[in-house]
């Protein structure tokens, strides 16, 4: 009897061995060496309707937020393996697998409504009113101004650069 007892802790304590061995390993290869930093802007690709953020760089780590606006500018910290560290407008941190994420195109993320104007001058025609949440294509900022696009609208034009009411590419890395 006592070595039934003795041989059925024995085979928990190697389970549970065998479990930690797991976990320390496969958390290993997550260090900041394997880690790569960035800083840019990308955006949640337009087909990607159900992104999902996560709390690590992996399938098995809880979800932290779903993302049903395509289009959503992020910013890039670190990269690890397939995964990227995001940063939403809203400040939330997570981790996004790369294939939801496009290298392509640019956006921003309007955080009060602004006014798009035809030219890049503060008395052309304003040709559109731009709501707070909106996201637009975001072609290139000049100085004061940045070329966007809304293709849901067919509208291209000029809003004025502010980095208190736009979230996303160029804003903060261009002249």
């Amino acid at each position: 009897m006592n070595k039934v007892i003795k041989s059925t802790i024995l085979k928990k304590y190697l389970i549970f061995l065998n479990i930690f061995i797991f976990i320390l390993i496969s958390n290993v290869a997550f260090t900041e060496e394997n880690t790569q930093n960035t800083l840019e802007f990308k955006s949640i690709k337009r087909k990607s309707d159900n992104a999902n953020m996560r709390v690590g760089p992996g399938k098995r780590f809880e979800i932290l937020w779903n993302f049903k606006k395509p289009g959503l500018p992020i910013k890039i910290h670190k990269t690890f393996d397939h995964w990227h560290q995001v940063e939403t407008p809203d400040g939330s941190v997570g981790w996004m697998w790369r294939n939801l994420i496009s290298d392509k195109e640019k956006t921003i993320i309007f955080l009060k409504n602004e006014k798009i104007y035809k030219n890049r001058d503060i008395e052309a025609k304003i040709i559109a009113y731009v709501e707070k949440n909106s996201i637009l294509k975001i072609h290139y900022c000049k100085k004061e101004w940045c070329k966007v696009e809304s293709k849901e609208y067919k509208i291209i034009g000029f809003v004025q650069k502010n980095k208190n009411s736009m979230w996303g590419a160029y804003i903060f890395n261009s002249n």
